[in-house]
């Protein structure tokens, strides 16, 4: 859904020489961190000029293919995720109860977590953001990792034996000057700065998990630090690391991942991350945190907005929000002259475009009466409420949309590949998604809604095309997101607890890594919700769910006959039994 399947010449030269720099560089090594796999944005950034030149020429192309043994995304994840060795088995500790998480999730931890020890990590402005204003409870702390590292430098002796190992990789046989990436002369530098931050980072961070008795880990990105660093240091120690899907993501963004657990907002996220290699049972749909409260931001009406823009218009027209995306200008200049002709040919439109905050392109030329950009002190959700239908490319406004209801119009001009934004399909998942009806032209444009005013059932259509997609975009119960994250996070805390106290009292029942119960061997079932099973699957999966449910038994009863105290343990252990028997419940219900 979110990325191309074809593995094509831009993917294989990005990770192609990802993993040169993986290999060439594996002995640069600080506090069983391996420095290269925490550059892969700033990398990434450094070869592009490269790789936009080289991958039309068929010939490299192919020479490099036959050198490098990648033929999926999935071969990326496995041959470059390169998982530390794991020192330490903290996730055993039960004095670590506190939770890590970025800044921008304070309102998930205020709503869910205010019973615990949470960690809020300050570490960019989008952070500090979210932190002000907030009355935080005294289980709460907050440390900001931006001010630390303005005020810290790499140790000296740690600088001089790491840029030394750098220079003797460049030095090594078949070394810089026969590498297209390692020759350039800006290289060498380039490297020593990275790694001399990246010391920094992993200081900061390997001391912030010493200082606080952190058990589990949350972030949104494994790109860029902290995250990046966080993941790698959450396996060094045995810790649980959850990647907590923040947008539409894609290749670039997400791959190699090091988690240890995903929660994503739905079902094609989900299948997403199978055919990159994740293993299923790490992958929880806990819905949007991000959209989950949009509805709230919605403080002005349809009448108010119309009032606003259409002060001419006669009768009640038909809107269009049109939101605009970081496309090349040429890009969105296109689709203003496909809503100029629309507004041409039928004149009971009116057209409400909302320029993305990255997008440079001025509108001013095209505003007339029936084209209109969104005016100040609306917010998103209000342009979006007061419309019939939301035209966009491959904008996360599509999903915000279906969530109110609203039609989904699928714009596809003809877009140039683009080492950011167009190098692997991405644009084409609303397409692909059948997320509504699909225009590659002006006329296409103006055919599609003269359609939805004229057909009897065609804005119906348009409107359940979307919630099909809505479902498969984001995962929804009786639970909210916030809620289904906050079980996760409370599971894992308390699994991890309790699997060093059920260790010690039982020491013939070893668990498993894959056990949602601690001391109860077996397959973790949690969360295989949104799998299709067989009736064989089906039967094993209550064989399970009952097994475990008498060794849970026997486990209780056997205190009992010894006359031992029922502990508070002991009773999360049977809250653990509820939680795999209504997952077992949730898979067989979503399957009907």
């Amino acid at each position: 859904m979110f990325g191309g399947d074809e593995f094509n010449a831009h993917l294989l030269l990005r990770y192609g020489y990802t993993h040169d720099l993986f290999e060439r560089f594996s002995k640069v090594v600080y506090k069983g961190v391996e420095l290269p796999l925490t550059l892969l944005r700033p990398y990434h950034v450094l070869i592009r000029d490269f790789i936009d030149r080289k991958r039309e020429d068929e010939s490299f192309v192919e020479r490099k293919r036959e050198q490098w043994s990648f033929r999926s995304m999935k071969d990326v994840q496995r041959q470059l995720q390169r998982l530390p060795l794991q020192r330490e088995d903290w996730g055993k500790d039960a004095s670590r109860d506190m939770i890590l998480l970025c800044g921008q999730y304070v309102d998930f931890a205020l709503s869910e977590l205010s019973d615990r020890r949470v960690l809020l990590l300050h570490s960019n402005p989008y952070d500090l953001r979210a932190l002000q204003g907030k009355s935080l409870p005294s289980t709460f702390e907050v440390y900001s990792l931006h001010e630390q590292l303005l005020l810290s430098s790499a140790p000296q002796q740690a600088r001089s034996e790491l840029f030394a190992l750098i220079d003797e990789a460049l030095a090594a046989p078949g070394g810089a000057a026969e590498h297209e990436i390692f020759s350039m002369p800006r290289f060498p530098e380039w490297m020593r700065s990275c790694i001399g931050q990246g010391i920094v980072l992993v200081d900061l961070l390997e001391g912030v998990l010493n200082q606080y008795p952190v058990g589990a880990i949350m972030d949104h990105s494994e790109l860029i630090y902290p995250g990046s660093i966080l993941s790698l240091l959450a396996r060094s120690y045995g810790l649980p690391f959850i990647n907590v899907q923040n947008h539409l993501t894609s290749d670039a963004s997400m791959i190699p991942t090091r988690a240890t657990h995903y929660a994503v907002w739905g079902p094609s996220m989900a299948q997403w991350l199978v055919e990159r290699g994740i293993d299923a049972s790490s992958i929880v749909q806990v819905g949007s945190l991000r959209l989950e409260h949009n509805d709230r931001r919605i403080q002005k009406t349809r009448e108010q907005l119309l009032h606003e823009c259409c002060t001419k218009q006669k009768q009640a027209p038909f809107v269009l929000v049109y939101t605009t995306e970081s496309y090349p200008e040429s890009i969105n200049f296109t689709v203003m002259k496909w809503m100029t002709k629309l507004v041409r040919m039928i004149p009971d439109v009116q057209v409400i475009v909302k320029p993305h905050p990255s997008d440079k392109l001025s509108y001013e030329s095209f505003v007339s009466e029936r084209i209109h950009l969104a005016p100040s002190g609306y917010d998103l959700q209000d342009i979006l409420n007061a419309s019939d239908c939301v035209a966009t490319i491959s904008s996360t406004t599509a999903i915000e949309g279906a969530m109110l209801k609203k039609g989904i119009i699928v714009l596809q001009p003809e877009l140039p590949y683009d080492y950011h934004i167009n190098y692997n399909g991405y644009p084409y998942f609303l397409d692909r998604g059948q997320a509504g009806p699909v225009v590659h032209s002006a006329r296409e444009l103006v055919d599609c809604i003269a359609a939805l005013l004229s057909q009897e059932g065609e804005p119906e259509a348009v409107v359940q095309a979307g919630q099909k997609f809505l479902r498969q975009m984001l995962f929804t119960d009786d639970r909210t997101p916030s809620q289904r994250m906050g079980e996760l996070v409370k599971r894992l805390l308390d699994d991890e607890s309790l699997q060093a106290s059920i260790r010690t009292e039982e020491p013939n029942h070893a668990s498993t890594n894959e056990s949602l119960l601690p001391g109860v061997e077996g397959k973790r079932m949690a969360d295989l919700n949104t799998i299709r099973i067989s009736l064989k699957d089906f039967l094993i999966m209550e064989l399970h769910t009952l097994n475990v449910a008498e060794e849970v038994t026997n486990l209780l009863a056997a205190k009992v006959r010894e006359d031992q105290i029922i502990t508070n343990q002991d009773i999360k252990l049977v809250k653990n039994l509820r939680i795999l028997v209504d997952s077992y419940t949730n898979t067989i219900e979503n399957q009907k």
